[in-house]
């Protein structure tokens, strides 16, 4: 007599599965088939920890919160198929076994807190389907298996950690334009990402340390007019951009070590916009040489170009917003430069 219920699990004899421990097929696997959805911490009760393979059914249309926690014996490729809608929280957290590919089906519009946490051994593309609208805290955090990461063009919010340390992805990174939150250390430490990054108009706001030590971009950083608030450390460490950083003018605070060592940029322009400049926000930018600064001295940070390079700053109404002209200036911290009226700027 078969019993059903809402996935196929496979196990050597001996696992400890739920239902039906004497169900066994010609090759001693044993299977259990289950046809509903999947409750939240059904591994709370007997799940086979050290089951091998996992085979989630059509008629499944729900993965519940921690269904799968700490299954590390699980192995190979999973597929969430079409029918699923949603990834509970914590629903494969720890399993660090499956290392195949991950395929999530085209009906998913939510995945959950720290749904695949530490699933470090799955290869290949990353694709969120058009389909999902979030991804949540943690996510994919420390997912280091993966190479590639494609966004699907509905998400809105790319919640906190969600990629973080996620550093084996390779190649470009497109944040589609339906995304309006990059929230704090959403791809912190994704070192693989290449080429330029160009935040949407979307985005209205960046939050800490969201791409902090994404050290491999090797092109230029755009940033469109949606964006009010670059964070704390948002790209310290993005060592690899390259030309001009130029500031939006929705913009109207940048804060502490939002561009910290990002040691590549040459120039920099900031509108008058923007109400203050936090400290180090720029330092170490050591090959920053010429910034284009709109607001008054009195919002630039006591070290906001802390040992940076820079020798030349052209200010708005220079004399008038407090600014003394010429060389020999202090300007956030860095001595040395000189400073001459906005008027003179040559690109604007």
């Amino acid at each position: 007599m078969s019993l059903k219920f809402p996935i196929s699990l496979v196990g050597k004899r001996g696992n400890d599965v739920p239902f039906a421990t004497s169900l066994y097929d010609s090759g001693e696997n044993l299977l259990v088939s289950i046809e509903t959805d999947i409750p939240a911490n059904w591994n709370d009760n007997d799940t086979p920890y050290n089951a091998e393979r996992l085979e989630i059914g059509t008629s499944c249309t729900n993965i519940g919160s921690s269904a799968f926690r700490y299954c590390s014996g699980l192995t190979g490729s999973l597929v969430i198929p079409d029918s699923v809608t949603s990834i509970g929280n914590y629903a494969f957290t720890f399993c660090s076994g499956l290392d195949g590919t991950l395929t999530i089906g085209n009906s998913v519009t939510t995945i959950g807190r720290s749904a695949f946490y530490r699933c470090s051994n799955f290869t290949g593309t990353l694709t969120i389907p058009d389909s999902v609208t979030s991804i949540a805290n943690y996510a994919f955090r420390d997912c280091t298996g993966f190479t590639s990461l494609t966004i699907g063009n509905s998400v809105t919010s790319i919640e906190g950690s969600a990629f973080y340390r996620c550093n084996g992805f390779t190649g470009t990174l497109t944040i589609p334009d339906s995304v309006t939150i990059i929230a704090n250390l959403a791809f912190r430490d994704c070192t693989g990402f290449t080429g330029s990054l160009v935040i949407p108009d979307s985005v209205t706001s960046m939050g800490d340390f969201s791409f902090y030590r994404c050290s491999g971009f090797t092109g230029t950083l755009t940033i469109s007019n949606s964006v009010t608030r670059i964070g704390g450390s948002a790209f310290g460490s993005c060592s690899g951009f390259t030309g001009s950083l130029v500031i939006p003018n929705s913009v109207t605070s940048i804060a502490n070590y939002a561009f910290y060592n990002c040691s590549s940029f040459t120039s920099l322009v900031i509108p008058n916009s923007v109400t203050s400049i936090g400290g180090r926000a720029f330092g170490y930018c050591q090959n920053l040489t010429t910034a284009y600064l709109a607001p008054p001295l009195a919002n630039v940070g006591s070290n906001a170009f802390y040992y940076s390079g820079l020798t030349t700053v052209y200010a708005k109404d220079a004399v008038a917003s407090g600014w003394t002209l010429g060389a020999g200036q202090t300007v956030g911290g860095k001595t040395g430069v000189t400073v001459k009226d906005w008027t003179d700027y040559p690109n604007i």
